[in-house]
């Protein structure tokens, strides 16, 4: 992207981009004189040396010397290159970007933009489902039945997707989406030997997987209705937004309560994190599934130094919880490997809230 984008346009995303503003939603600010402190996210330390100045919009870490402008701390902070933390700047400031002409780059990011789209459009059709339509009673009786209000529903963008093989499929039509693209997405497929499409996702309640900005990068769908040969859970394929194995579900919504806790708390499912975040335990994540990889360990190293692991009660839960404490303990994220120990008492009490186990 360097290169691609003028002097002009990476200086109007600096500048509508206040560094105050921008890290404030990272690190818990403080006012001192005319500049803010706060713990270094860099290193460890116990005293504040992290010092934002709002008139020069830079940053500098008086304890291990880091500093920069505000695309250095995104960069550093999200380990991203440059134009990764131009892109996330220009989304946050609502600024399209434009390129030079015949860029590689150019493409593989008007890709991505039209998949980041798709799913933002389908998102608020599979919402209006849920909530207008007929067909998505039975979601809303399973969301009653679980004890899920509505304001958890608005908040994490729950729909239904109707239990039709072309749903999605006509309403990509009438979107004027070409249904090769919205392929790309995982929302449909093709017949295997043919020319027509039919939906991944039917008859499920939908869960959206969000980026750590809140976009909307994939879905999760529980079956609400089947024989007990149908998969409880179907998730989005890898796509050029989505892989699975670096997505936290509910990141965009806890980051700042885990930097507040100093921990986060890693669950087994969508609902568990919903429970627990609607009763205020909000510093709490959960991968897709119980498989917690090296790239999870990573993310969470960036915010903060220990986690807390707190899986099923099942065989398949307890085993998910020891590699993933080996995970954590290579990466950090634990000072020794503990004993398996019940919930939090916080954690538990949220839980069992929940009318059935996941």
């Amino acid at each position: 992207m360097p290169g691609l984008v003028s002097d002009a346009t990476r200086e109007q995303i600096r500048a509508a981009n206040d560094i105050v503003d921008v890290i404030g939603t990272y690190l818990p600010l403080k006012r001192s004189g005319a500049n803010f402190m706060a713990l270094c996210p860099f290193h460890k330390e116990k005293t504040p040396s992290f010092n934002v100045n709002p008139h020069l919009q830079i940053f500098k870490c008086f304890g291990c010397q880091k500093g920069g402008d505000v695309f250095t701390f995104i960069m550093e902070y999200e380990s991203v290159d440059f134009p990764e933390a131009l892109k996330r700047l220009a989304d946050r400031a609502k600024i399209l970007l434009e390129y030079e002409r015949g860029s590689g780059d150019q493409q593989t990011r008007h890709l991505k933009d039209s998949l980041l789209q798709i799913h933002e459009q389908i998102t608020q059709r599979w919402q209006s489902a849920l909530a207008n339509e007929a067909s998505g009673q039975i979601a809303r009786d399973y969301l009653a039945k679980r004890g899920v209000s509505p304001d958890a529903v608005k908040l994490f963008r729950l729909g239904y997707a109707p239990d039709l093989w072309d749903d999605t499929v006509n309403w990509a039509k009438s979107k004027g989406h070409e249904l090769g693209l919205v392929e790309k997405t995982g929302l449909i497929l093709k017949k295997e030997g043919g020319e027509n499409y039919y939906d991944r996702f039917r008859g499920r309640l939908m869960f959206p997987i969000c980026d750590e900005q809140g976009r909307v990068i994939g879905f999760s769908g529980r079956i609400l209705s089947g024989d007990e040969k149908t998969a409880k859970y179907v998730n989005s394929p890898e796509t050029p937004i989505f892989v699975k194995s670096k997505v936290f579900f509910g990141l965009d919504k806890s980051k700042r309560a885990i930097l507040d806790a100093g921990h986060a708390i890693v669950c087994e499912g969508q609902l568990d994190l919903i429970a627990c975040f609607m009763a205020g335990v909000q510093n709490i994540v959960a991968p897709q599934g119980t498989a917690f990889t090296p790239d999870h360990a990573r993310i969470l190293k960036r915010y903060v130094d220990e986690v807390v692991l707190c899986f099923d009660s099942d065989n398949a839960g307890q085993n998910a919880a020891v590699r993933a404490l080996d995970l954590a303990c290579m990466r950090g994220l634990a000072k020794e490997a503990l004993e398996l120990a019940p919930p939090l008492p916080e954690v538990r009490h949220a839980l069992e809230a929940l009318a059935e186990p996941l």
